[in-house]
């Protein structure tokens, strides 16, 4: 007459008992490292080029009408920290516009690259650093002055 009663009891004692799962995840912070820098070039009156910068080395390549002039290379630097041992996914713009000052001269970046491959995986202490590469492309009699993003350049983070 109480097998129902104790049956029900069995099932809510085991509930309490048993364990539950609930995964929670650290927030994701990202902390920049470093400013990407192509050097210093020139451009022909007789056209333009490109420069490749290098995710996994701050080196760069070249071509077209341009004129390397040295100058700090150095390929973009940020640190990803979030769930320890948790897997992210990176995505990086397709392009940015980057300006002289407030004048009208612009250049594009574009095909931005990263040193890792997706997804990162973080570190035991919830940590990676993640470099990145991208061409410039200077056009022809491109303005000489420095040329910087206005903060357009967004890339997003998300757990796996």
């Amino acid at each position: 007459k109480w097998k129902w009663a104790r049956a029900f009891c069995l099932v809510a004692v085991l509930c309490l008992i048993a364990p539950s799962t609930a995964t929670t995840k650290v927030e994701i912070t990202l902390v920049p490292k470093r400013n990407m820098k192509f050097g210093e070039f020139a451009a022909s009156l007789d056209g333009g080029g490109t420069v490749v910068l290098n995710a996994n080395a701050d080196s760069v390549t070249w071509s077209g009408a341009i004129t390397p002039f040295g100058g700090t290379v150095r390929r973009a630097r940020f640190q990803i920290v979030g769930q320890p041992k948790g897997y992210v996914i990176v995505t990086l713009p397709s392009s940015i516009t980057i300006r002289k000052g407030t004048s009208s001269h612009y250049m594009t970046v574009d095909n931005f690259t990263m040193d890792k491959s997706n997804p990162v995986r973080l570190n035991n202490s919830g940590t990676k650093i993640i470099n990145i590469g991208a061409t410039l492309h200077i056009g022809t009699d491109q303005r000489k002055g420095n040329y910087n993003d206005d903060n357009s350049f967004t890339y997003v983070v998300n757990y796996l």
